[in-house]
């Protein structure tokens, strides 16, 4: 991963410009540790914060707990789109000799999440997975796939209500299951391998030209399931109004292991600044970009951030040390509403000159996130500040010097959507500011 910065003057001159006359600069009498010294304060914003965009190769989406379903066409991102791949298995396979198979229903349990606009009308493809839900690798990944029959079993059509309703019920034809619930019922199907071998799972598909929202389901064996209703012929009605009886084989996702569901989400930028980012060393420079920076849950963009000239600082006269340093960058203004929500944390590691993830930042809070800390009078809009005086004093004191990167990314980086786009290096009136508290003693 890689950042960009623009140039510092003279960081003398960068003391100037933050206060103009020597009375301006405030001095300070302190305790002890600076005994018989009289400290100024000073603040520093004019230090180059290089910006930049790039890629990761592939992001784990196999380990978290939410499907998700969907595409919408995005101004910045392109066509996104997600497909979600689930192994479905029974928690006990004791079905009667003489049941009979009454319906099928696929029960989505929605999670409270989306993104876009849930007023549009929504579809859902349910296919047959073709293939056994394995993978050589130690989890499935956003670029993961699994062969399925294109053919859908069913399409479902509907007005998401993710916030307003508990799930969405799919009804799958019952031909389907007929020869699944006979095999269970002549006790063929008696355990986890004798069903996966007669069904793979499931993969949910929304339309190949849709836009309209992504929805979040859970992955809950309690709220997510493949259910096949049946009755018994004993069982006669009684004349009373429905008991909530209803006699049920409930196939769900199992929590005892991780690799038995996965989201593959993708992209198409055709067009668009990201289609420049190839690979994951290839980095997406903000003055190539329109003076933008971007990040996205899910596809795998995070934004670079750099800062060449921060050793400059040893240029200052007298001896000094690093009160606080803190990274303000703003979201672009019209790149936000209420179908593009902000969300009001980012997460903030560490990369090497490769876009390898190197660590997280921390301080004595714990991580370190971004977060909202005002915002730009002028232009009423939203910035985030981040804390980085943890990561700018390693940087200065890193011998010998380490070419790495700060990279930013929603929280929800492996399970969602989200994504910001910020106004990078060179962009006008709203460039990314690396401010340093500053204090100067024995000048």
């Amino acid at each position: 991963m890689k950042y960009k910065g623009w140039f510092l003057v003279s960081l003398v001159l960068a003391v100037i410009s933050c206060s103009t006359e020597e009375r301006d600069i405030p001095t300070l009498e302190v305790g002890q540790e600076f005994t018989d010294r009289a400290v100024r304060l000073i603040e520093i914003d004019t230090f180059d914060v290089r910006t930049g965009t790039f890629k990761f190769d592939s992001i784990i989406t196999s380990s978290k707990d939410r499907l998700l379903v969907g595409r919408y066409i995005d101004q910045f991102f392109g066509a996104v789109k997600s497909e979600s791949y689930m192994e479905l298995t029974a928690m006990d396979y004791h079905v009667p000799d003489d049941a009979e198979l009454d319906s099928i229903a696929l029960i989505l349990g929605y999670d409270h999440y989306f993104y876009n606009d849930t007023l549009q009308l929504s579809h859902i493809r349910v296919h047959r997975i073709l293939e056994d839900f394995e993978t050589t690798e130690d989890a499935f990944y956003n670029t993961s796939s699994l062969r399925y029959d294109t053919i859908p079993m069913i399409t479902k059509s509907f007005y998401p209500e993710p916030m307003g309703e508990d799930s969405l019920h799919i009804s799958i034809p019952r031909l389907f299951g007929a020869d699944i619930f006979e095999l269970l019922r002549e006790k063929s199907i008696s355990g986890d391998e004798d069903f996966i071998e007669q069904f793979k799972g499931i993969v949910l598909s929304p339309l190949t030209n849709g836009n309209s929202t992504v929805i979040g389901f859970s992955k809950s064996t309690e709220r997510t399931m493949l259910r096949f209703y049946y009755s018994l012929p004993e069982e006669f009605d009684n004349g009373d109004e429905d008991d909530g009886d209803d006699l049920f084989l409930d196939f769900v996702i199992k929590q005892t292991h991780s690799l038995n569901a996965f989201n593959r989400i993708t992209s198409d930028v055709t067009g668009l600044p990201l289609t420049a980012l190839i690979d994951q060393e290839t980095d997406l420079f903000s003055e190539d970009s329109n003076d933008m920076t971007f990040m996205q849950s899910g596809t795998g963009y995070v934004t670079r951030i750099e800062f060449p000239t921060i050793k400059n600082i040893g240029d200052l006269p007298g001896t000094g040390t690093i009160l606080s340093a803190v990274l303000e960058i703003t979201p672009l203004l019209d790149s936000y509403d209420d179908y593009f929500p902000l969300r009001d944390s980012l997460q903030v590691q560490v990369v090497d000159q490769n876009n390898e993830f190197s660590s997280f930042v921390k301080n004595g809070n714990g991580l370190v996130y971004g977060r909202f800390g005002g915002s730009d009078q002028e232009f009423n809009g939203l910035v985030y500040q981040i804390p980085v005086t943890t990561y700018i004093e390693q940087e200065l004191e890193e011998a010998p010097e380490i070419d790495n990167a700060l990279i930013l990314m929603p929280s929800a980086f492996q399970h969602s959507l989200d994504r910001v786009v910020l106004h990078g290096s060179g962009s006008k009136d709203f460039e990314p500011k690396l401010i340093i508290t500053y204090a100067i003693y024995d000048e």
